[in-house]
Order: C-alpha cells, then structure tokens, then sequence
C-alpha cells in the first residue's frame, strides 16, 4: 500500500436473509459423489465492480438485487437450503428455503481509483466477500451462498459472492448469475436449471474398488512423462503405481496447503494477456487443437522455468474438465450441481524446461482425453464413494510439490452479468493464494484475447514477464 492511501476499512452494514419468492419444494437432494469430491474445498469467491448508475440511488439498487436474487431462488431453490447428515450419515441438501444472506457494507476508497489502476490486485479485495471460516463446523453449517455488496465511495459498488463448491461448479455458478442478472433486468428465465443428481447415483451396482494409479506415457518419442488414471485395483499390474505410497504427510497438512495456505513468501499479482494473434502462434508451435491446451502449455513451463524448480524435481499440470456431455447419458449443460473430472500429468522439471512447447501441450490434451472418457468418469465416482476421499487427497497423494493448477475457464461468461446499470468493469477472484496458479478468464470485450492471473514472489513474477512476453493488464 503506497503511503499517500488510506487503510481500506470495510463496515458492515444491514445484513439479512433472502429467501425464494415463493414456497419451494420441499425436500432432501442427493449430493452425488462428484458433487463430495469438492466438499472440503475452498469456497468459490468472485469480485464483480460496477459503475453505480446515476439512474438508481444506492437503496433502489440493493432493493433490486434482494427482489430479483429472491425471484431467481424459486428455480436455483437448492442454494436457500443447507447442508445436513441423512438418515445413512451421507451428507445431503435440505431444500428448506432457508435462504441466501445478503449483506450490505461500505468501503472508504474511492472507486476512481480503482478504474485509474486497471482493478490492479488490492490487499483489501479478500474484504469484499464474507469470510468463511473452513472449519468443518462452521464451512458446512453456514448459508451455501453468501452476497456482500460494497459501496465505494464515488459510486461503484462490488458484488462479492461465496458459494460452497459441493453444491456447483463453475458451469453452474456462472448459469446461476447470468440467470440472476437477467431476472434483475426485468427479463425471462432463459434456461432453467436441471436438479437431477439421482443420475450419479449407485443404487444398481456396489461401487468398484477403484485407485488413482501413475500410467507412463510417451509423446513424440520422449519418455518421462506421465498421466494419473483411475483404475480397478489389481493386484498383478506391474507397468503402473499407485500414487502417494511412500507419502506420509498427515491429512490436515495437506488440507491446509490447498484451503488456506498461511505462506510466509511475500507474493505479487500479475495478469496477463494472451491476444488471439499470440494464441495462434502457441496452437501452431505446439501442434494444440484447442486455445487452453496452447496457453496452458506455454504458462506451464514458463512459471516452473521462472521458479526455478531443480532439474530433477517432478512438475505437476492440475485441471478441472466439465463433464456434462461425456457421461452417460449426457446430461444438458444447464445441469446443476458438479460434473468435473481432474486431470493431473506429471513429468522432470528437466524434460519439461528443455523440451518444445508440443511435449507439454501433447500430454495435456492426453490427460484431457483420459479423464473425460466416460470409463475414467465412472471410475470416478467409484472412487469417490469413500467418505476420506476427495480432490484434495487426490493431489496430495500425488506427490504435489511443485505444479500449476489451472482455475476456471475462458469459456465462463464473467462479462454477461448485467443486472441492469450495465456490464461489470472488472470481475476477480476473490483470493489467490496458490503459488504459480493459472486462473482463467474470457476478454472484457467479449473476443478471442485469453487473460491468465496468478501470483509468485517478486523475483520470480520478473522472470515469468520476461519469459511469456506478453502484455500485462
């Protein structure tokens, strides 16, 4: 904080309960195993700013927000209800129309000087959402969307939401609040949601005995990479090894790596700019059929180039794949709730660093093609069926040390969310506290450009900017 500005002090105001505009059925939804996978995660927390109209004073506003956010409930009534044990000790959703909280506060910083500064990263942006404190208590008693709506001075205003991963992903957050802005627009529902998560459910068939196992690949005649697969256990197969047998870090130390690192390594935030002339050049270089697989290789091997991983040390690429048209049968892509497979591909920091871009590129979409086929989905949910697994011990027992983990997509409509005083200037995630992560978004201006944030020590940001050469926002 340079030392002419003020300490940002957030104060909460009004802070209430919104709940669906009508009665809304009332029931129990089975949360399958992918929606399980997520339940000790992280909260989903995104910052969107605004222009505050000069139509709308500030009052009118946030009783529009509360009107159309109680409309919308009546069909995304799942996030107005709570977490609770079944009857079977199965954690599920009580569809009591409970409701979302929605508070209201106020910051003493200018929103000028926001847009002045590009909504360059600020140490108070972690103040705009509710802070969610990850205890198994407290993360899964609490309402399973939180919206703080901040007042700056100058009239912008930030909407911060926290939703619980184990009731959405990405695909369906995003349905959520362009669903939302259209209801405070004064439109119709345009695609409503689907609640039917009883498709994942296991009722026909006991569940397999599954493991996560490391299978060796080779790309392009070079060896020393490798792809993680779900697969029945057997007992006699000697060309794969279960990942993690010789790791003995305790659980929580691990947990806490991934929900809540405390790191000590002082870190600044950068966003970069992959313009679609750039894209073209990496998918022609690398031999990429998709835009993400040529990003996603070049940020690779630059961040763990840039940290300075030794030779021998392995790497790790982590993703998220959207699921919805892969199981069977498909499901549409307003399915709510989590349909995500992770892929993970390992290699040398060596082979990684010295090789051409098309090595890392070809085993990321080998790693896309395993963990989207419908057999590594139904595997998946086998796997899952143990309550002490999840996506964090998944990765933990990898070996995780040094890695890229690639957060949310491109694809997501971030700019689309108008709630009737026009596009948002500027949309964020909340926290990023992960060393080296690769978090996503589409262009402001709703083109090809593909922007990439993450955060690394000083040193390190300096050689990244060096190696990708490309614009910084």
């Amino acid at each position: 904080m340079a030392e002419n500005e003020p300490e940002a002090v957030v104060k909460v105001g009004r802070t209430s309960v919104v709940k669906p505009a009508i009665q809304t059925p009332t029931q129990t939804m089975f949360l399958s195993n992918l929606d399980f996978c997520w339940l000790p995660f992280n909260n989903v927390q995104r910052l969107f700013f605004y222009t505050q109209s000069p139509l709308n004073d500030y009052s009118s506003l946030i009783q529009g927000m509360r009107e159309s956010l109680s409309s919308i409930l009546v069909y995304f009534y799942p996030l107005a209800g709570r977490l609770k044990k079944g009857e079977s000790g199965r954690m599920e959703v009580d569809c009591n129309d409970e409701g979302v909280e929605f508070m209201e506060a106020s910051i003493n910083i200018p929103f000028q000087d926001l847009e002045k500064d590009g909504f360059r990263r600020k140490p108070f942006f972690p103040k705009l959402v509710h802070e969610v404190n990850l205890s198994e208590d407290e993360n899964y008693s609490r309402p399973l969307l939180l919206i703080q709506i901040t007042e700056f001075e100058g009239g912008g205003i930030c909407i911060g939401t926290t939703l619980h991963h184990v009731i959405a992903d990405g695909n369906s957050f995003w349905h959520f609040m362009t669903s939302w802005a259209e209801c405070s627009r004064g439109l119709p529902l345009a695609k409503p949601p689907q609640h039917s998560r009883t498709v994942f459910k296991r009722d026909d068939k006991s569940p397999l005995s599954i493991s996560y196992k490391v299978h060796e690949i080779i790309s392009q005649g070079i060896t020393g990479a490798k792809i993680f697969k779900f697969v029945p256990d057997n007992p006699q197969s000697d060309h794969i090894e279960i990942c993690g047998s010789d790791n003995v870090e305790r659980p929580n130390e691990g947990l806490q790596k991934w929900v809540d690192p405390k790191r000590k390594t002082q870190v600044i935030y950068s966003t970069f700019c992959f313009t679609e002339e750039i894209i073209q050049d990496l998918k022609q270089r690398s031999g990429a059929s998709t835009s993400f697989v040529a990003v996603a290789a070049q940020f690779w091997r630059c961040v763990m180039r840039a940290r300075e991983v030794p030779q021998e040390e392995a790497v790790y690429f982590l993703f998220a794949a959207d699921c919805r048209g892969r199981v069977k049968p498909p499901l549409l892509p307003t399915y709510f709730g989590n349909c995500l497979s992770l892929g993970l591909v390992q290699t040398t920091a060596y082979t990684l660093i010295n090789t051409h871009i098309s090595f890392a590129a070809d085993i990321i979409q080998q790693a896309i093609t395993s963990c989207t086929s419908e057999e590594q989905i139904n595997y998946l949910i086998d796997w899952a069926e143990s309550p002490d697994r999840n996506f964090i011990t998944l990765v933990r027992d990898a070996g995780w040390k040094y890695g890229t983990n690639a957060v949310s997509s491109p694809r997501f409509p971030l700019y689309e969310t108008d709630y009737g005083w026009g596009k948002p200037l500027d949309v964020q995630t909340a926290t990023m506290n992960e060393i080296g992560v690769m978090f996503m978004s589409c262009a402001k201006d709703g083109g090809k450009s593909i922007f990439v944030s993450t955060c690394l020590p000083q040193h390190q940001m300096d050689v990244l900017h060096h190696l990708l050469s490309v614009s910084e926002e």
